[in-house]
């Protein structure tokens, strides 16, 4: 099994133990790890980078204010995305192409509601039809634990895009009800409608929920998705099979 999408606890001595720690727990075998908008993880995140790990990806954040973007970035296997917020999707035009040839993930962050973020997602899949995309977090069903009226358009217009990964991830964040959430349940069945096998994964958003229900998080998304443990999405396999990188 796979956490296709988790952050690391740095409140903790040691975010990378704790974290292997909650994973042995839960029988997950591999992760993909996040970087955080406010960086704290960075560091962790660039040592990890460069050790060649077998059982950990990395997706660091474009942030225009940091500088000009270095493809030197995507550089080491060990990278698998490249967290974009939806403000900056145009500012990122100019290197999807880079993106693409490099089998990298595009992460997209949706702050502006999944209807902005689609017309832009859109938009950079016509420009660059090879990019692939990965969607967590249910494509963000709720704004401000509201319904988003956008988001059955917008998820049903995503899924036509053939290079498009979607996550069920962050299932707390969206929820007015206790675990288990019956009340995101539904957006989780509608995406298993939408999207053909394979092209959903389960995340935990880890650390970002009672941190000793990490187990109990994995398998519910696991669950939704109707996916035994055994097998594994295009995003997953893509991650960890050592797919060849156009060069």
């Amino acid at each position: 099994m796979i956490d296709a999408y988790t952050h690391l606890d740095m409140g903790v001595d040691d975010p990378l133990a704790a974290l292997e720690r909650r994973m042995d727990e839960a029988a997950v075998d591999r992760a993909f790890i996040v970087e955080t908008w406010n960086k704290d993880n960075r560091k962790c995140l660039e040592q990890l980078a460069a050790s060649h790990s077998s059982r950990f990806r990395v997706a660091f954040c474009f942030r225009p204010e940091d500088g000009p973007f270095s493809p030197a970035i995507l550089a080491p296997e060990t990278v698998g995305g490249m967290r974009v917020r939806t403000a900056d999707l145009r500012p990122f035009r100019p290197f999807a192409a880079e993106l693409a040839r490099s089998g990298i993930w595009l992460i997209p962050h949706c702050e502006a509601g999944i209807g902005v973020l689609a017309d832009e997602l859109l938009w950079l899949a016509e420009a660059c039809p090879e990019l692939r995309i990965y969607l967590p977090h249910l494509g963000w069903p709720r704004r401000y634990k509201r319904e988003d009226e956008d988001w059955e358009r917008s998820m049903s217009a995503l899924s036509a895009l053939p290079h498009l990964v979607a996550g069920v991830s962050a299932i707390a964040q969206f929820s007015q009800e206790a675990f288990p959430h019956q009340d995101v349940q539904r957006a989780a069945m509608r995406l298993r409608e939408i999207f053909v096998p394979g092209r959903l994964c389960a995340g935990s958003d880890y650390p970002l929920f009672d941190t000793t229900r990490y187990a109990d998080y994995m398998k519910l998304a696991n669950e939704w998705i109707g996916r035994g443990v055994e097998e594994c999405s295009i995003l997953e396999f893509a991650l960890f099979e050592n797919l060849p990188r156009v060069q």
